[in-house]
């Protein structure tokens, strides 16, 4: 027997129409769906007796009832639209409606394509991302202060990434106990600045008793922490509601080699998830907001550190000062015996050599202990 001599009967049509890739609907003429494959309830997480003579299709897509989307002709159009899930989630579909011939039914073929609408929009967020990572960094060379640039710089993220909000903590270290608290410094949010983070039981506060004590860890050894409020344990999840919060990404910031704090990115409008090349960007941003604050930290060293030199190079000179105008007005008043003055010059020469002595040795020492000097003024003051 070859393939024209199988009869087509009832039973074969049925398996081909449940065993399709796509997900196929058949309804009536008031959209109430009368039949539906094994793949449509897979995609909708709908039970059979839960669909079929039950629902209509306006009741789970969106964009329209099925005699507007239905082409006669041999090339139907394909839309792309939205059906919403039993438990509420969304997919993106693409559609295509066709009516069948000689009754007065509908036959519907869905696609899935949200893998592909979200590396889509995942690529599109991490183009926005970029942009206002360059216009951030160069804002950071620019500015005499990373603080002055940072309310912009988080609002261009937030806009970019198309969150709620946007914050950063600094850590500072509990004076009597040594542990590492963080503290609120700025935020942004889709309303504009200012927020959540500006209340008070935010700033000073100890990872451990936020029930965030997992994260001192992991963001100390650089890794990025993720969450969402299905997932999240008991204290972190209270944390959450508390805030609103759906879903975030925390970043550490890590300065010359030393934990400074984190960014954080909040959604509160449903559970994101985040792709891997949107966590390499807003990472790489977490690298940056690092870099102004250790180049400023380093200008400001640098500063102190003339200062200081300076300092410790007015008193002795200004002492040797002194003693030759003293030597000079014995000279001129001819009231102290030549080989006393000359004693005295020889005194303070020796003196000269030993201040030269000590700074030389203060300098190498300087040197030594501060990191942010450059290599050529570390070997000049060494010699």
């Amino acid at each position: 027997m070859n393939g024209r001599d199988v009869c087509f009967d009832a039973d074969l049509y049925e398996a081909v129409f449940d065993a399709t890739g796509d997900g196929l609907v058949i309804a009536d003429r008031s959209s109430t769906i009368i039949r539906a494959n094994r793949r449509f309830f897979r995609m909708t997480r709908y039970g059979r007796s839960e669909i079929e003579g039950a629902m209509s299709w306006s009741q789970i897509a969106e964009g329209g009832d099925l005699p507007a989307l239905a082409v006669t002709g041999t090339a139907p159009a394909i839309r792309e639209m939205r059906l919403q899930r039993k438990d509420g989630s969304f997919i993106d579909a693409a559609v295509t409606v066709r009516t069948i011939p000689g009754r007065d039914l509908f036959i519907v073929s869905v696609l899935d394509i949200t893998g592909k609408k979200q590396v889509t929009h995942a690529l599109q967020r991490r183009d926005a991302i970029l942009e206002a990572i360059s216009t951030m960094a160069g804002r950071f060379l620019a500015a005499r202060t990373w603080e002055e640039e940072i309310p912009g710089a988080l609002r261009g993220l937030c806009t970019a990434t198309n969150v709620h909000r946007v914050y950063l903590f600094e850590n500072i270290t509990d004076q009597e106990t040594g542990e590492t608290l963080m503290t609120g410094r700025y935020e942004w949010t889709r309303e504009g600045r200012g927020g959540e983070i500006a209340t008070t039981w935010l700033r000073g506060l100890s990872y451990q008793k936020a029930g965030v004590g997992a994260w001192e860890a992991d963001l100390r050894d650089g890794k990025t922490v993720f969450a969402d409020i299905r997932t999240a344990e008991n204290d972190e999840r209270w944390n959450m509601e508390a805030l609103g919060v759906q879903s975030f990404v925390i970043v550490p910031i890590h300065v010359g080699g030393r934990w400074w704090g984190f960014i954080g990115f909040d959604e509160t409008r449903e559970e994101r998830r985040w792709t891997e090349v949107e966590i390499d960007t807003i990472e790489a941003a977490a690298g940056i907001i690092g870099s102004a604050i250790r180049r400023q930290e380093t200008e400001e060293a640098m500063l102190a550190y003339i200062t200081e030199s300076a300092l410790r190079l007015k008193n002795p000179a200004a002492l040797l000062r002194e003693n030759f105008e003293a030597i000079h007005d014995d000279i001129r008043d001819e009231t102290v015996p030549k080989e006393e003055i000359l004693t005295q010059i020889r005194v303070q020469i020796a003196a000269a050599d030993q201040i030269a002595e000590n700074l030389r040795e203060l300098n190498a020492s300087i040197a030594e202990g501060r990191r942010e000097i450059p290599d050529a003024f570390r070997h000049f003051l060494r010699r």
